[in-house]
C-alpha cells in the first residue's frame, strides 16, 4: 500500500468517509414558504437529526405530483382547499393549520407603480403592467375571490404559476404591480407595499404523507411553538 493511499484511508477513518447516516426527509412546500425555508430547515434538522430537503411549487400541482410518485414525507400547502383534496385522496394524514397569510399589492419604483395606492387604483390603471397568480394556484384563487368581493375587474398582463413567479416579475422590472402574499412583500422591502382593504386571507396547512414515519416526526416539530415563532418572524400570522 502506498504511503499516500494509507494516509488517505487513515484520514477517512478519522473524519468518517462513509457519508452521513442521517436520513433525508423531503418536504413538498408551497412557494410562499421559500423565504422561511432555511430557518425551518435548521430547526427541523437540529430537533430531529435529519437532513431536510425542500421542494417548492404551486400547491395546486401537489395532488398530481404525489400521484406521480414525487418524493415527499411532508406536504405544506398555502391554503385549505388543496390540503382537503390531498386528504380526500388518502395521500396525507390529517393536516394541521400552521399559518395564515393575506393578499397585498407590491409595486415597482415606476411612475405607474407609484400611482397605485389601492386595489381600485390597480384595477383602474389601464397602462399598468400587472401580474397575478393563475387561478389554479391558491394565490390566484384568492385573488379571484378578492376581485369578486370588491366588484372589480382586472386585466393582468400574465397569470403566473405560483406566487414566487408572480413576485419575480416585479423584481425584474417586467411588471409595475402584482398581487402577492404579505410575507412576500415583507421579504422584499425594496418593493413598495400597498395594503388592500378587506383583503382575502388563506390558511396554510401541513400534513405527513400517509404512512411516512419521518413525516410524522417532522409534523410534531412544525406543529410546535418553535416553528410558530419562526413562521411569525417571517410575517405569517397564527391560523
Amino acid at each position: 500500500m502506498s504511503r499516500r493511499l494509507f494516509g488517505a484511508l487513515a484520514l477517512c477513518w478519522v473524519a468518517g468517509c462513509g457519508g452521513s447516516d442521517q436520513p433525508t426527509v423531503d418536504v413538498l412546500a408551497a412557494s410562499s414558504y421559500t423565504d422561511v425555508a432555511d430557518e425551518l430547515e435548521s430547526l427541523l434538522e437540529d430537533e430531529l437529526d435529519v437532513n431536510i430537503r425542500f421542494s417548492f411549487g404551486s400547491s395546486g400541482t401537489f395532488l398530481e405530483q404525489l400521484n406521480q410518485g414525487a418524493p415527499a414525507s411532508v406536504v405544506v400547502t398555502a391554503n385549505d382547499e388543496t390540503m382537503r383534496r390531498l386528504e380526500s385522496a388518502g395521500l396525507v394524514e390529517a393536516s394541521t393549520a400552521i399559518t395564515r397569510n393575506e393578499l397585498i399589492i407590491v409595486t415597482a419604483d415606476t411612475t405607474i407603480g407609484q400611482s397605485i395606492n389601492s386595489l381600485a387604483d390597480l384595477a383602474a390603471a389601464a397602462d399598468a403592467v400587472t401580474v397575478v397568480c393563475t387561478s389554479s394556484a391558491p394565490c390566484g384563487a384568492a385573488t379571484d375571490q378578492l376581485l369578486e368581493q370588491a366588484g372589480l375587474t382586472l386585466s393582468p398582463a400574465s397569470r403566473e404559476p405560483n406566487v414566487r413567479a408572480t413576485l419575480t416579475k416585479v423584481i425584474l422590472g417586467e411588471a409595475d404591480a402584482a398581487i402577492v402574499y404579505r410575507t412576500d412583500a415583507q421579504a422584499r422591502p425594496d418593493l413598495r407595499s400597498v395594503e388592500i382593504v378587506d383583503s382575502v386571507s388563506v390558511v396554510g396547512r401541513a400534513a405527513a404523507v400517509t404512512g411516512d414515519a419521518d413525516g410524522t416526526r417532522v409534523m410534531r416539530v412544525l406543529s410546535g411553538s418553535a416553528a410558530a415563532d419562526v413562521l411569525s418572524e417571517a410575517g405569517f400570522q397564527a391560523p
